[in-house]
């Protein structure tokens, strides 16, 4: 399935310190949450516009003043498509790292999102999961799989698999960022850029 999600709450790799404008985190948090929303699990490949379709997001809502001094913690950033930011608004909801959303949400065959649990069903819910658009984008992901899988030897429909699920051409290098500090340092050396530099970069990705 090209649409699983997360049976352990994400253990993040990078820890950059000291941005004062939280945008600054993006180039990070693709790298981290492998440049799909933490959500709905789109792809930036599957946006004309990439990875401008997609954006910084506060595990905790940034509108409470509770959490005003945590706005450029990157310990509680998450990466999400303009569509789901637009939707959750200031509500919070699972954090996946925090728990594990397979427990609370599963992708059917037809595309739509299943709640597990209560918690699950309010995020499918806020938003707005199974709206007809997003759905078919699962759906049509669904089916350039499915071909593959049938028709593995057609180099147009392996040109058209690897498109979909590989990576990003553009991939941000890391290593030329420099944030105050970085309490992951090691997480650069798996960085998707430098696997790619170094020849260790999969065809594609689930």
């Amino acid at each position: 399935m090209p649409f699983n999600y997360a049976i352990q709450p994400h253990v993040r790799k990078h820890g950059p310190i000291g941005y004062n404008d939280f945008t600054s985190y993006k180039p990070w948090l693709r790298d981290e949450f492998h440049f799909r929303c933490v959500y709905c699990l789109g792809r930036e490949r599957w946006y004309p516009s990439g990875h401008a379709a997609f954006g910084v997001e506060h595990a905790l809502p940034k509108s409470n003043p509770a959490h005003a001094a945590r706005i450029c913690n990157y310990e509680i950033l998450l990466y999400a498509c303009s569509r789901c930011n637009s939707e959750k608004r200031n509500q919070q909801v699972l954090d996946p790292c925090q728990t594990s959303l397979g427990e609370h949400l599963r992708v059917s065959v037809d595309g739509s999102i299943i709640g597990l649990t209560s918690e699950g069903w309010q995020l499918v819910n806020i938003l707005r999961l199974n709206k007809s658009w997003p759905r078919k984008i699962r759906q049509r992901a669904m089916r350039i799989r499915f071909l593959y899988q049938t028709h593995p030897n057609d180099p147009e429909i392996e040109a058209l698999y690897r498109d979909h699920f590989g990576y990003p051409d553009d991939l941000p290098n890391l290593d030329i960022l420099r944030p105050e500090s970085n309490s992951r340092p090691e997480g650069l050396t798996d960085a998707y850029f430098r696997q790619r530099a170094e020849g260790r970069l999969p065809a594609e990705y689930f």
